[in-house]
């Protein structure tokens, strides 16, 4: 279909990073499917497309599920359904995490 040759040789990479209205934001980026991994990357492979993450943002979306959502007024990747997440912002790219005093993120 014209969707997935489209999408041929490019690959998702989803990151985790401090901010938003919540505490924490999803960030997606696509990229080459041919760029090297960094050595903390995860791979996941389904129906031939590749989504990566790295070892730090893992621990922040394990479990969630990645998702392609097209509305009316925007289309976007999102993560759903994510486990580690006590809220999430209407805007739906940030969220609050589960027992955050009790397990703060530390640089």
């Amino acid at each position: 279909d014209a969707a997935g040759e489209a999408g041929a040789g490019v690959r998702l990479r989803l990151g985790v990073d401090g901010g938003g209205c919540s505490g924490f934001q999803y960030a997606f980026t696509t990229e080459p499917a041919t760029d090297p991994l960094n050595d903390d990357d995860v791979v996941f492979r389904r129906d031939g497309r590749e989504v990566v993450v790295d070892d730090a943002s893992l621990d922040f979306v394990r479990g969630a599920t990645v998702d392609y959502q097209e509305e009316m007024i925007r289309s976007a990747f999102v993560v759903v359904n994510n486990p580690n997440s006590e809220s999430a912002c209407g805007c739906g790219s940030s969220f609050a995490l589960k027992n955050f005093e009790a397990n703060p993120a530390l640089d």
